[in-house]
């Protein structure tokens, strides 16, 4: 989608920041920031309002990482305009904007194409490396071009999908290939190489370890007898061992069975006693201690209780002094300040005389003969002061601006009276205008020398590349092109599926002809292999010789038994030679005798039915196969009967269905560039028309204008730069005449204008300043000055009044002082007097012996009332800790009751016993609990099964079997050392002839180097097949593209270059196309002889190109430059914007960029009107 407009609401740097992209006519757009002002941010946003916000964002320093938002306007597909905002957080974090008020809109929903639209369908790295390019991914594509060696296929693989070093890693490849495996014979440090040969090696030396002398077999048979015959010792002693230790167990736990008998019969004795938890006797004793605590508690609060009842009768309380404390406090308190108060009315005398020594001293100073009310009078107020000085001020300043304004009036009169006007005839502005319209018209044709020559060279090599893309389809001429009709790729595909298929069919079944016809031959075989040893007697011979047999017997039983038949009959069917009697003798003898050999050899008689049923079934499954054949072949022959007709229908040669496709293809692409054809020479028809208006037009403006101009040829464009030159420098110089007279005019009529606002400014400030003099007039009197006394005195004259105003308040204020001091020692005597009043003591005569007696009957009485309150606290706890000692008590005897029906005892007398009987019993079970552990530890077997096995034996019979079984043992393990020594004796004689070991080590050998083979190999056809297949992409990728994108590439390259490549050409002499470029005059350079600027111009021409033709894939996706110009000079950044222009011109170019001078080289070289510039 391409980005309208950039919200940077909250991100980064930035808050409430809009980059509108919509603005101006053109797609390319120059943002500019100095440094720090937040360029790399506002990529990163770009980037993150497609792909969200990563948890660990670099840009949420000055907002909260919950806070940030990035919104952006697109243009959809089809054009309308559609909103997002993108913010940081897990889960959906895209939303839908509202267009018009900017602001997040719920009720829009986000759709299932909207994310694909934004990404592309790209994961976050593809969408940087295709739709982006740093200045270092510029430079690093170059350096991969001249690494690369021009090689064609990896630069424009490279240069389309944004990536690097693709001849790098196929190099890679093919070296840790080789590391693995490599074909020559001589490569024996190959991991795959090395493990064959170490295995041959050692399969040589294991088969030659497998020869063995022919002792070793006795030897060998000598060790097994010996070590079976140690395995039999072995096992009876093992059984032998096992007994022992069960007889060792029944010994251990006789003793433990009589324990755990007694200890059961133990703890039946105490079925009567009840079971009391462990700590029953400490709760027991722990109540009892509760208890008499409680007791003990309850009798300290009944004394406490008696003894605050009698320091409460013994209290002395004074109610009255208590009543007013406060009062008393407070007379009591002002009597300690008395002293102080009567010495300060002795110093306020004293000041109140020396000031008013001094306010004489001034009013007579300032006003002789008047009072010190009449001058105090004269002293102006605040509001009065201020107006005077308001007063004082304006006069200095007025004076001062009149003589300023009266300087400036005479020198604008001197440059009036100087300033003359000039002659200057003025240009019709509708000529003008006509003018510079066709100049502007014709400035947006652009450099059309240059674009004719463009196209004129891409319509010379689109012609060369049409007449190669007819060879290639064997046609004439772009008609009989266009008059051929492909088929559809389904009609294609479902012929190539049908002769496929009949394919496949007669594949099969000639493969499993081939393999009928080699088990036929193998069943024949068999067949006369069973044949030549011997008769071979099958049931149906049999079954013939019996049948023979039987009818001899019928016959003979006939005529010689029943009489049914004469003898002359019998004779009929049988041998005349041989009596009857004979040849029955002679058949029965055959079918015993075929009997017996069938008996004898059934199995050969079974394989021998076996190859001839086989036989029979096999050929009539090859007749099968046979017809089939015929039958699929005819239907072959039909469909391509019916392929070949459909062809010659459609005007298509006769090719097969793959071939066809192909064929199509390429049509396809030669109908493709007969369009361009077509195109550019209706492109070239356009701009020459084009050309020649704008010429008339210019030439027209300019004879109007009465500009001398030569005549016109109408097929010649280069005459439109010279006329566009001739237009711009007259204009210029009719602007700079006119701004010239303008500016003349302009300032002669400031002049005037400024002149006459000074004389009203005199004129006012003359009055203004009269007003404030005759103000001042009226305070002379009031302040006893002369009446042309200056500003200045006055000034002096108010500082002399304020300073005699101070000192009458200082005068008042002691004054003032006195009378507050002698106001409070009268106070503290009338306090006196009252407080003896409400106490009921006669008046004090001394008030400070009165106060002195007051403050200790003050302290009795409240340290009385203090001891009031604390009898009256202990009292109340005294009667709460009797109540909380009553109820403990309570709650212990419910306690011990409890226990003592637990226990199932009356009283607690009792309870001492019942516990002991039951720790007893606890014991009993512990005991019986332990000795089980012990059996159980003893022996896997339950008590039951040990009383089995131990009923009818005891110790002394357990321990004479033991004895018996250990002199068993004893002998056994003499019988099996000797086994032992004979074994090893055998294994010694053995393994010295024995070559086994060699057979060993090189069997392992053989392992570990077939091991090294198989670990290898799986790599190795990794590496292969990745090579092979990255190679074949690369094949295929410069098959497709090669044509249209080093045709777009190359008129980027001229842009960047200024023509000094004309294009770009594949070099197939070396048998591998390389990409080289074509000089001015024919001259050929490849990649590797271009300097490191040039090469990076090539790899950015090829990103443009590449981009072009995808462009149908990502339609409107922006292309994103970051500072990728800042190692080119001003000559070639100009080339390169030129390039970047033409490629905006059907798409979005952003270039980011911290160096202001790149706006001033982009005006100069593509015009104000070619792009837009913003501003971070």
């Amino acid at each position: 989608m391409k980005l309208l407009k950039l919200l940077l609401q909250a991100y980064g740097p930035f808050t409430g920041k809009v980059l509108d992209f919509s603005t101006g006519p053109a797609n390319l757009h120059v943002i500019y920031g100095p440094n720090e002002a937040g360029k790399s941010s506002a990529l990163r946003a770009m980037m993150d309002l497609r792909f969200g916000i990563p948890v660990r964002s670099a840009d949420d320093f000055l907002h909260a990482a919950g806070d940030l938002r990035i919104g952006g306007i697109f243009a959809a597909i089809n054009g309308e305009p559609i909103g997002f905002v993108r913010r940081k957080g897990k889960g959906t974090t895209l939303a839908r904007l509202n267009v018009l008020t900017e602001q997040l809109d719920q009720s829009l929903v986000i759709e299932p194409g909207h994310e694909r639209g934004l990404t592309g369908g790209l994961e976050r790295v593809e969408f940087e490396a295709m739709f982006g390019l740093t200045h270092a991914r510029l430079r690093e594509g170059g350096q991969v071009l001249l690494r690369g060696e021009g090689d064609l296929g990896s630069a424009l693989f490279e240069a389309s999908a944004g990536t690097s070093g693709i001849t790098t890693l196929l190099a890679a490849l093919e070296t840790d290939a080789k590391k693995l495996y490599s074909p020559h014979g001589r490569a024996q440090n190959a991991v795959i190489n090395e493990a064959r040969r170490r295995l041959d090696e050692q399969r040589q030396a294991w088969r030659e370890a497998q020869t063995k002398p022919a002792e070793w077999q006795s030897l060998y048979r000598a060790h097994e007898a010996a070590a079976a015959a140690l395995s039999d010792v072995s096992m009876t002693l093992e059984r032998l061992r096992r007994r022992e230790n069960e007889l060792i167990e029944l010994r251990t736990v006789g003793p433990l069975l009589r324990t755990h008998d007694a200890a059961t019969a133990l703890l039946a004795s105490f079925a009567g006693v009840p079971d009391l938890p462990e700590q029953a006797r400490e709760a027991r004793l722990a109540a009892l201690q509760e208890l008499n605590h409680a007791e003990h508690s309850l009798r300290d609060a009944e004394v406490e209780a008696e003894r605050c009842a009698r320091a409460l009768g013994a209290l002395t309380l004074e109610p009255s002094v208590l009543e007013h404390a406060a009062a008393i406090e407070r007379f009591v308190s002002g009597v300690a300040a008395a002293a102080r108060y009567r010495i300060e009315v002795q110093q306020q005398d004293a000041i109140i005389a020396a000031l008013d020594a001094d306010l004489g001293l001034t009013i007579a100073r300032l006003a002789p003969g008047h009072e010190v009310r009449d001058v105090l009078h004269a002293v102006p107020s605040a509001a009065d002061r201020l107006v005077l000085d308001d007063h004082l001020m304006q006069v200095s300043r007025l004076e001062d601006r009149l003589e300023h304004i009266r300087q400036r009036a005479t020198a604008l009169d001197q440059a009036l009276a100087s300033s003359h006007q000039e002659s200057w005839l003025p240009i019709d502005p509708g000529s003008r205008q006509q003018l510079m319209t066709a100049v502007r018209h014709a400035q947006s044709l652009g450099d059309v020398v240059r674009r004719q020559k463009e196209l004129d060279q891409q319509r010379r090599e689109m012609d060369l590349l049409l007449e190669q893309a007819l060879a290639d389809v064997g046609l004439a001429s772009d008609q009989a092109l266009r008059r051929a009709q492909p088929l559809l790729d389904a009609q294609i595909a479902r012929t190539r599926q049908e002769l496929t298929d009949l394919d496949e069919q007669i594949r099969k079944l000639r493969d499993e002809q081939e393999l009928v016809g080699r088990d036929l031959d193998g069943q024949r075989l068999r067949l006369r292999q069973l044949a030549a040893e011997g008769e071979i007697v099958t049931a149906e011979t049999l079954r013939q010789a019996r049948a023979k047999r039987d009818d001899r017997w019928k016959a003979i039983r006939e005529a010689y038994i029943d009489r049914t038949q004469t003898l002359d009959q019998l004779a009929l069917g049988f041998d005349t030679a041989r009596a009857t009697p004979e040849m029955f003798e002679a058949a029965l003898s055959e079918a015993d005798r075929q009997a017996d050999l069938l008996r004898a050899d059934a199995k050969r008689a079974a394989g021998l039915e076996e190859c001839r049923g086989r036989i029979e079934q096999m050929e009539g499954r090859r007749s099968d196969i046979e017809r089939q054949i015929a039958r699929l072949s005819a239907g072959r022959g039909a469909t391509l009967d019916a392929w070949a007709q459909r062809l010659k229908d459609a005007g298509l040669p006769d090719l097969d269905p793959e071939p066809l496709r192909e064929w199509q293809g390429r049509r396809a692409d030669a109908l493709q560039i007969a369009e361009r054809v077509a195109g550019l020479r209706a492109a070239s028809d356009r701009l020459q028309e084009e050309t020649n208006n704008a010429v008339a037009g210019v030439r027209a403006a300019l004879l109007k204008l009465g500009h001398p101009v030569s005549e016109a040829n109408p097929v010649d464009v280069t005459l439109l730069p010279s006329l566009i030159e001739q237009a711009v420098a007259y204009d210029s110089k009719a602007v700079e005449a006119e701004a010239a007279h303008n500016a003349k005019e302009q300032a002669a009529t400031v002049q005037r204008i400024e002149r006459q606002q000074l004389d009203r400014s005199m004129a006012e400030m003359g009055a203004e300043l009269r007003r404030h003099q005759s103000a001042l007039q009226a305070w002379h009197a009031r302040l006893f000055l002369a009446s042309d006394t200056i500003p200045d005195a006055i000034k002096v004259r108010l500082d002399e009044l304020d300073g005699a105003a101070r000192q009458a308040a200082a005068l008042g204020e002691a004054k003032q002082r006195r009378a507050q001091v002698q106001a409070i020692l009268d106070d503290l005597a009338a306090q006196s007097k009252d407080v003896a009043a409400v106490l009921d003591i006669p008046a004090p005569q001394m008030v400070e012996d009165f106060a002195d007696r007051l403050r200790g009957r003050l302290a009795a009485a409240k340290a009385a009332e203090q001891e009031q309150a604390t009898l009256l606290r202990d009292q109340r706890k005294a009667e709460e800790k009797r109540r909380g000692a009553a109820s403990d008590r309570a709650a212990q005897q419910t306690i011990l009751a409890r226990l003592c029906a637990v226990a199932g005892v009356t009283g607690l007398e009792d309870l001492p016993q019942r516990e002991e009987a039951a720790s007893r019993k606890r014991e009993a079970s512990a005991s019986l609990t332990h000795v089980r552990q012990q059996i159980a530890a003893a022996s896997s077997l339950s008590v039951e099964e040990l009383r089995q096995r131990l009923s009818g034996r005891d110790a002394v019979t357990i321990e004479t079997e033991r004895e018996q079984c250990r002199s068993e043992i004893t002998r056994c393990e003499e019988e099996q050392a000797a086994a032992r020594r004979a074994e090893e004796q055998a294994r010694l004689a053995l393994n010295a002839i024995d070559s086994s070991d060699r057979a060993a080590r090189a069997r392992e050998a053989m392992e570990s180097a077939a091991a090294r083979y198989r670990s290898a190999i799986r790599p190795w056809a990794r590496l292969k097949l990745a090579r092979a297949l990255l190679q074949e992409a690369l094949n295929r990728f410069r098959e497709r593209a090669q044509a249209p994108m080093i045709t777009k590439a190359s008129a980027y390259f001229a842009l960047m270059t200024d023509g000094d490549y004309e294009r770009l050409i594949s070099d197939d002499t070396g048998g591998q196309p390389r990409l080289c470029a074509l000089r001015q005059g024919g001259t050929s350079v490849a990649v590797e002889e271009m300097s490191e600027g040039t090469a990076d111009q090539l790899y950015l021409a090829l990103r443009l190109a590449a981009l072009d033709i995808r462009r149908e894939a990502h339609p409107q996706m922006p292309l994103v430059l970051d500072d990728a110009l800042i190692t080119s000079d001003d000559r070639r950044v100009a080339h390169i914007l030129r390039a970047l222009a033409r490629f905006a011109g059907e798409g979005q170019v952003l270039i980011f960029t911290h160096h202001r001078h790149l706006l001033d080289v982009a005006r100069a070289a593509i015009g104000e009107q070619a792009f837009v510039s913003h501003h971070l």
